[in-house]
C-alpha cells in the first residue's frame, strides 16, 4: 500500500493526509489550491466543511474494503457559497487516518479535445469554404469589369450614333432643298441654252428664266446659311475651357441688349420680362458667351414654354455673394414633365422638331459648365414654369469701370 500511494502521490493532482475528525495533517499544493488555501494551515485545521459531496460525515461511516478504500468515485470540494470543483478521487482509511488521492477527469478532457477537434474541422472546412466564394467573387468581380467596360463602350457607340444622326438630320433638309433647286436651275439653264442655240429663244422665256434663278439663288443662299447656322452650332458643342481674352464687363447691359433683340416675338407673344440685376454688376469673360446663353434661355421660353399662350413672364435675377454670380431665371409658362426635364441638358434633344434641333439647352450647359467653370441645375413640373439656378465664379462690382464693348 505505502509503494502504491508513493507512486500515487508523484502522480496525482491532490493528495493529503487527514484526521478521523477532518483535521488536515499534510497536503501537497494542487489539494490547497483545490479547497482555496494559500498554504498549509496550522496543524489540526479542521477541513471537513470543504468536502460538499460525498461530505465528510459520510466518508467516515463508511467501512473501508480489503484494501481499505472508503470511497472511489467523484467528490466535490469548495465552499458552498463559492468556487467548487469536481475531480475523480480515491480515499483510504487506515490506522485512523484518511489518504487522498484526486485527479483529472480523463473522460472530461477527451470530450474537450474532440469538441476542440471538431471546432477546429469546422473552422478548416468554413476557410475553405471562404476562399472558394472569394474566388467566385473574383471572378464574379472580373466578368462585371469587363461587362462594365462593353457597357461603356456600346453607350460611346449610342452617343457617337446619336450625333452623327442629329447633325446629319440637321444638314439633310437645307442641304437636300438647295440640290434640288440647284438641280432644277441647272436644268432651267441647259433649256434656255437649247432656246436660244435654235434661235427659238423669246424675252418671255428669258424673264421666266431670270425670276426662277433669282428665286433658286435666293434658295441656295438662305439654306447653305442655314447649314453655316448649324455648322457652327455643332462646334458650339465642343465647347472647351476658358474663353481666350477674357475681360470684365457689365452684366446688365448684355442682359438688356438681348431681351431688346427680342422685343418683337415678346411683345407678339405677350410676355413680359423682369430683370434685377445691379447696373454696376461685373462679371468675367466674354460677353458674347454671356449674350448666346440668354438668348437660348430666352428663345427656348418663347419657343416651349409660351407656345399656343397669349400672355407670360420672364424673369431674370442677378445676384452677388464671395463665390461670384448667383443668376435665378424664372417664367410662367408650360413647364416640362418629369421625362422631359431629366433630359433638358441632353444634345439634340427636343420635344417640337418643328421648333429647333434640340441643341439650344445642350449649349447653355455646356458654355456654363466648361467655359465658364459654374453651374446650372433646373427645376420644373407641368404647369409650373421653369426655373434655372446657375452659380458662376468670379464677379465683381466696380461702378467705375471703363465701358466694356456691348454685347
Amino acid at each position: 500500500m505505502a509503494a502504491s500511494t508513493d507512486l500515487a502521490t508523484l502522480l496525482a493532482v491532490a493528495t493529503a493526509t487527514l484526521s478521523e475528525r477532518g483535521e488536515l495533517i499534510q497536503a501537497n499544493a494542487g489539494f490547497l489550491r483545490l479547497v482555496q488555501l494559500a498554504q498549509l494551515p496550522p496543524h489540526q485545521t479542521n477541513i471537513a466543511r470543504f468536502f460538499i459531496q460525498p461530505t465528510f460525515q459520510t466518508l467516515q461511516a463508511a467501512p473501508p474494503d480489503t484494501q481499505d478504500l472508503v470511497y472511489q468515485g467523484l467528490l466535490t470540494v469548495g465552499e458552498y457559497a463559492g468556487q467548487t470543483r469536481t475531480l475523480r478521487t480515491r480515499i483510504w482509511r487506515n490506522s485512523g487516518q484518511f489518504q487522498l488521492l484526486a485527479e483529472h477527469d480523463i473522460e472530461d478532457l477527451e470530450r474537450l479535445n474532440t469538441t476542440i477537434l471538431s471546432l477546429n474541422h469546422d473552422y478548416t472546412q468554413t476557410q475553405v469554404e471562404l476562399a472558394q466564394t472569394n474566388l467566385k467573387l473574383q471572378a464574379t468581380n472580373t466578368r462585371l469589369k469587363e461587362t462594365q467596360k462593353k457597357l461603356v463602350e456600346a453607350e460611346k457607340m449610342a452617343s457617337l450614333g446619336v450625333l452623327v444622326a442629329g447633325v446629319a438630320h440637321e444638314i439633310n433638309t437645307p442641304l437636300g432643298v438647295s440640290l434640288a433647286a440647284a438641280s432644277a436651275w441647272q436644268g432651267q439653264s441647259r433649256q434656255l441654252a437649247t432656246s436660244f442655240a435654235e434661235r427659238r429663244m423669246t424675252q418671255a422665256d428669258l424673264t421666266r428664266y431670270l425670276e426662277s434663278s433669282a428665286g433658286c439663288s435666293t434658295l441656295i443662299s438662305g439654306n447653305l446659311e442655314r447649314i453655316g447656322h448649324l455648322i457652327d452650332s455643332f462646334r458650339q458643342v465642343a465647347v472647351g475651357g476658358a474663353v481666350q481674352g477674357a475681360q470684365a464687363f457689365h452684366l446688365r447691359k448684355t442682359l438688356d441688349n438681348v431681351v431688346s433683340s427680342f422685343a418683337t416675338r415678346l411683345l407678339e407673344g405677350g410676355v413680359q420680362t423682369r430683370i434685377d440685376c445691379a447696373a454696376e454688376l461685373l462679371v468675367e469673360g466674354s460677353p458674347e458667351d454671356w449674350a448666346s446663353i440668354f438668348t437660348h434661355l430666352v428663345d427656348n421660353s418663347l419657343k416651349h414654354g409660351f407656345k399656343g399662350r397669349g400672355h407670360g413672364c420672364i424673369d431674370i435675377q442677378v445676384l452677388q455673394n464671395a463665390r461670384g454670380a448667383l443668376i435665378e431665371y424664372r417664367d410662367n409658362g408650360l413647364g416640362m414633365s418629369a421625362q422631359t426635364l431629366a433630359r433638358v441638358f441632353d444634345p439634340f434633344f427636343t420635344t417640337d422638331l418643328q421648333q429647333g434641333m434640340g441643341l439650344g439647352m445642350h449649349l447653355v450647359y455646356n458654355l456654363i459648365t466648361h467655359r465658364l467653370g459654374g453651374t446650372i441645375t433646373c427645376d420644373s413640373k407641368a404647369d409650373a414654369g421653369v426655373r434655372l439656378h446657375i452659380e458662376v465664379p468670379s464677379c465683381r462690382q466696380n461702378q467705375e469701370m471703363p465701358e466694356p464693348a456691348s454685347a
